[in-house]
């Protein structure tokens, strides 16, 4: 399981503007009638031909047709390559072939074999926006995996260039991976402490303030109060 992000976005503009943005970012509603306040593919789209399975077959596959058209130039990668897809069942090579055509067709038309790589390249995370909550009357909450989203978020800004963007993501691991600042209009400011300093922790404490009350600063940094 990936480590999960907690991001905070806080529009700052009039209620009707907020709700623009809002309404911009919005996605469709979960079966179970989860609301889904922000939708990545409404600030970059993702093409629909790379939603398909990201697995070590299908690279295999695509490794399989590459060193098949270097032949007889082949490294040593290549041929561990040929050799696994010889020892495989028909099924499975069959299958692991038609997933590394398709990876390799996606390649040369996106850039990319899958969802998996597009998303870590385009919107810095490899899932859309989960645990999703909007707190009244400017502040959208969400989670990622991994990474914070500041990239996509100056994108966003890019939309909507008169408005104002807080940002502020703090990973789960506490004091590490953190980022604060505005972002507007493209232009970004923002900060991005060493792993355990105190200014991380007081992202942190931005982002968790729940978190506060269970730390205090030592001599040595911040510690878990006993």
């Amino acid at each position: 399981m990936p480590n999960y992000v907690t991001n905070r976005l806080e529009i700052n503009a009039d209620r009707e503007t907020v709700q623009n943005v809002m309404d911009f970012l919005k996605g469709k509603t979960d079966e179970d009638s989860t609301p889904c306040y922000i939708d990545f593919n409404n600030i970059i789209p993702m093409p629909k031909d790379l939603l398909i399975e990201a697995s070590t077959s299908g690279e295999f596959g695509m490794q399989y047709i590459i060193a098949q058209q270097r032949k007889p130039f082949n490294s040593q990668d290549d041929l561990k390559v040929i050799q696994w897809m010889e020892i495989q069942e028909e099924k499975v090579r069959e299958e692991a072939l038609q997933l590394g055509m398709t990876y390799l067709r996606n390649w040369g038309k996106y850039g990319y074999p899958t969802w998996y790589e597009w998303s870590i390249a385009n919107w810095g995370t490899k899932w859309n926006a989960f645990n999703q909550n909007f707190e009244e009357p400017n502040v959208l909450w969400f989670d990622t995996a991994w990474a914070g989203v500041p990239l996509l978020i100056q994108t966003l800004s890019e939309k909507f260039p008169d408005i104002e963007f807080l940002y502020a993501y703090a990973d789960e691991d506490l004091g590490s991976n953190v980022g604060k600042g505005t972002i507007r209009n493209g232009e970004t400011d923002m900060t991005f402490p060493d792993d355990g300093s105190n200014e991380a922790f007081e992202i942190l404490f931005f982002v968790k303030p729940e978190l506060k009350e269970y730390l205090e600063l030592t001599d040595e940094g911040y510690r878990w109060k006993t």
